[in-house]
């Protein structure tokens, strides 16, 4: 019997449990995959077609267009814009790709971990050690990986702002700026952490059950 069936005891909630676990499996696995065929995919086809996909930091106001209905417009701007670049050089181009396949394959890598947890835990064996193994190597790879998609990618796209204002950083349009997304960072360590409590309090059962 495995050790979701002797959590959830006998009856209905067995069932229940397993079904659970088996949908989170599923949905890890399909997670996976999807990034890997979409992500990457869309890295093969920016790069045949000679084009970057990226999203670049603004500060700048309204335009007028903007409040021309019956309601009005108080204060506001629009702080990132969205497209799609070419003509960029080589370093920039390589930059911006490599942060793509970072953010895809830490995604990937992360399905990955939860498909694996998912199905030690129905084999019955998800509370060994390799339960604090899993965890902590998915936060180092969450950790990593956001570090090398969003460090990467904030430098790709200074070096596009750069280029679209012909090398001109105080008068062009696109400002030198950006920001990057610290959540992943975040969760990566606590998960890093939850990590190594977890080989410390097995590492603690193991000495108690050797005392008694």
């Amino acid at each position: 019997m495995s050790q979701v069936d002797q959590l959830a005891g006998k009856g209905p909630l067995v069932a229940v449990s397993r079904a659970t676990v088996w949908g989170f499996l599923a949905l890890a696995v399909a997670a996976g995959l999807f990034a890997l065929a979409f992500g990457l995919g869309g890295v093969i086809a920016s790069l045949t077609s000679g084009t970057t996909p990226l999203t670049l930091a603004l500060d700048h106001a309204l335009p007028a267009a903007a409040d021309r209905g019956s309601a009005a417009i108080v204060s506001g701007g629009y702080d990132s814009a969205s497209m799609v670049v070419s003509g960029l050089d080589s370093g920039t181009v390589a930059l911006a790709t490599i942060a793509r396949v970072a953010g895809v394959l830490t995604q990937a890598a992360i399905a990955a971990s939860v498909a694996l947890l998912a199905w030690r835990l129905l084999r019955g064996r998800a509370f060994r050690q390799s339960l604090s193994l899993i965890v902590a190597i998915s936060g180092a790879i969450l950790l990593i990986g956001g570090l090398l998609s969003g460090g990467l990618g904030l430098l790709a796209a200074w070096m596009t702002a750069d280029q679209l204002n012909g090398g001109s950083i105080v008068s062009g349009f696109w400002p030198i700026i950006g920001t990057v997304d610290g959540t992943p960072l975040g969760i990566g360590a606590c998960l890093m952490l939850v990590g190594l409590a977890f080989e410390y309090g097995e590492r603690l059962q193991r000495d108690t059950e050797g005392l008694v």
